[in-house]
């Protein structure tokens, strides 16, 4: 009787047969499961500083925990904040919470921008931070995120 009784429980595991099904009765439509509101994402600047106070044993187990590439690139910035003032981080947290405030879309845009930004000389920075494109593209606030991100905070 035990064997059987097991016998069944294996097969509605595995799938071949539903418990209720199994007595005889209409098995249940399984209903998806219900989603989650977005983790909202963790300020760096703050993360930084999280591992900067832990133990150089809690940052071991904690970087352990990351992908090979996630690890060397917390290790970077990890040693790039380190070397900055603490007015220095102070303005890059501003920074941060000013980016956290625009809109998903914006973020979006001033991202691509900033990413294209980078990719050009200092000179030519300069000449597409004054353009028209951008003054009409973006909105003040926007343009002062670009500009101090992208290393031309002096055009403000």
């Amino acid at each position: 009787m035990r064997s059987s009784i097991a016998a069944l429980g294996l097969l509605a595991m595995w799938g071949g047969v539903s418990p209720a099904a199994a007595q005889g009765k209409k098995a249940a439509v399984p209903r998806p499961a219900p989603k989650r509101p977005p983790r909202p994402q963790q300020n760096p600047a703050r993360e930084l500083e999280r591992f900067q106070r832990m133990s150089a044993a809690e940052r071991q187990r904690e970087l352990s925990k990351l992908s090979p590439e996630r690890r060397q690139q917390v290790e970077q910035r990890l040693q790039r904040f380190e070397r900055l003032s603490p007015d220095q981080r102070k303005q890059l947290e501003k920074r941060y919470e000013a980016f956290q405030s625009l809109a998903p879309e914006r973020q979006d845009a001033v991202r691509q921008e900033l990413q294209h930004l980078r990719g050009l000389p200092p000179g030519e920075r300069k000449t597409v931070l004054n353009s028209d494109e951008v003054k009409q593209n973006f909105s003040p606030e926007e343009q002062k995120l670009l500009r101090e991100a992208s290393g031309q905070p002096e055009m403000l």
